[in-house]
């Protein structure tokens, strides 16, 4: 074969090499990852006993992110307990090694948690937790606790809230756990003791207390299975002071604080003095917590209005009362409308709802009314309040100057803002009156 005849035949077989590979077929890659990352395997496994490794390794059926959803390192998703720190967590592709801040100790069991978070390149993430345990003995305690953290200022469950428990002195090494997205955490493997239990709202994530995040602690004692609930709050080394005081009407005054009053004891009209400019004293018949004042002056307005619809006999009155009954009934109806059309949405949900703890205590608040004997004149007044005491139990005293200005006083010709309703009229005798609508 010639050199011209062997060009030409290499000439050809690229074409065709070419135009093969332009021929239609399935698209590169395959069908679109549409799956979060599965772990595959865990050295060690769970439940192995008597561990001699540095390390956890954690293996999955794809290559994951190095920045798991929600967080700027995957140490953000990766929970050892008990540990003496934040676990070391290193990337290698599809795995991860999970290494302690200084050895395994002895004798322990320890929990691996991965929390949801974790993706892969595609984007799909975990949206539940795994536990992996593990001992470094030759058993696994029983131990656990379980319960729910609260934001006390609002009962408001918690969800990523960090758990610790910790015996004794030791201030470094300590059981961990975070709560899910309801606000619930379990902390498991805890030997028989007496535990010193911390909840943190972690605002900046650094799994730290830094000053000003709310926190809470108890001291719990360990054998079995045990229950305990956490309302976490800002501590202060300050007392509560008096930073406002609002006359809202004549006969009530709301007292605000810069921070929230303990539960007990209760902040009560002995703690309370109104004195006017001329040093006379104005009598304050009872203080409580704003949102029962206004929950119970609601429920009062409302039996109020109810009262005196009733006692309206007129025929006005009777067709009002027919149309607030019709409004109770189409209230009613829809309402059970609405329960029926969720039921039936619920059944056909295959995804369960999440049931949020509730709070078993009363939020702490900063906001409270002072109920006068008398109406309060206008002019200038002095109220001191003493040995008040916060939620972080520190006592203090504070006082405050506020004044109640004049009404407004109406000029000649003004309308006012709306108009009295027109007096009720006797018809004509012999006029006939139309019955109120059935």
């Amino acid at each position: 074969m010639t050199v011209r005849q062997r060009l030409l035949a290499t000439a050809v077989l690229a074409v065709a090499t070419a135009v093969g590979c332009a021929s239609p077929g399935m698209p590169p890659g395959g069908p679109e990852d549409r799956n979060p990352p599965v772990v595959v395997k865990v050295t060690p496994d769970s439940g192995a006993l008597n561990v001699r490794r540095r390390s956890v390794t954690v293996r999955f059926n794809e290559v994951i992110s190095e920045r798991p959803r929600g967080g700027a390192e995957l140490g953000a998703v990766v929970v050892l307990s008990p540990s003496d720190g934040p676990a070391r967590v290193s990337w290698h592709r599809d795995e991860i090694t999970v290494r302690p801040r200084k050895d395994f100790r002895p004798n322990t069991a320890y929990s691996l948690t991965l929390m949801p978070g974790l993706s892969d390149l595609s984007g799909n993430f975990t949206t539940k937790a795994r536990t992996y345990v593990f001992s470094t003995g030759n058993a696994v305690p029983r131990g656990v606790v379980r319960g729910a953290v609260f934001d006390w200022t609002t009962l408001k469950p918690a969800p990523g809230a960090i758990i610790d428990a910790r015996v004794g002195n030791d201030t470094t090494f300590r059981w961990i756990a975070r709560t899910d997205t309801t606000g619930r955490y379990t902390l498991p493997l805890l030997p028989p003791g007496t535990y010193t239990l911390r909840a943190i709202l972690d605002a900046n994530a650094n799994d730290r207390l830094e000053p000003r995040e709310l926190w809470d602690s108890v001291t719990v004692a360990v054998n079995d299975s045990l229950a305990a609930d956490l309302y976490a709050f800002t501590h202060d080394t300050l007392g509560a002071r008096v930073v406002g005081a609002d006359v809202k009407d004549s006969l009530t005054l709301r007292l605000s604080f810069d921070r929230p009053l303990a539960l007990a004891p209760v902040f009560t009209v002995l703690q309370v003095s109104l004195k006017a400019a001329d040093s006379s004293n104005v009598e304050v018949i009872s203080v409580m917590r704003a949102a029962a004042y206004d929950s119970l002056s609601h429920a009062r307005e409302s039996a109020a209005r109810d009262s005196a619809q009733r006692a309206d006999t007129s025929a006005a009155g009777r067709a009002a009362r027919v149309r607030a009954d019709s409004l109770k009934m189409i209230a009613t109806r829809d309402s059970i409308e609405r329960a029926r059309l969720e039921a039936r949405r619920a059944a056909r949900d295959t995804l369960p709802k999440l049931v949020l703890p509730v709070a078993r205590r009363d939020a702490i608040t900063a906001d409270y009314v002072a109920v006068l004997r008398a109406p309060l004149a206008p002019g200038t007044y002095r109220i001191a309040v003493r040995d008040v005491i916060s939620a972080s139990g520190t006592k203090r005293s504070s006082e405050r100057t506020f004044t109640r200005a004049k009404p407004a006083e109406r000029k000649p010709g003004d309308e006012p803002a709306t108009k009295p309703p027109a007096p009720a009229t006797t018809p004509p005798a012999g006029s006939a009156v139309k019955p109120p609508p059935q």
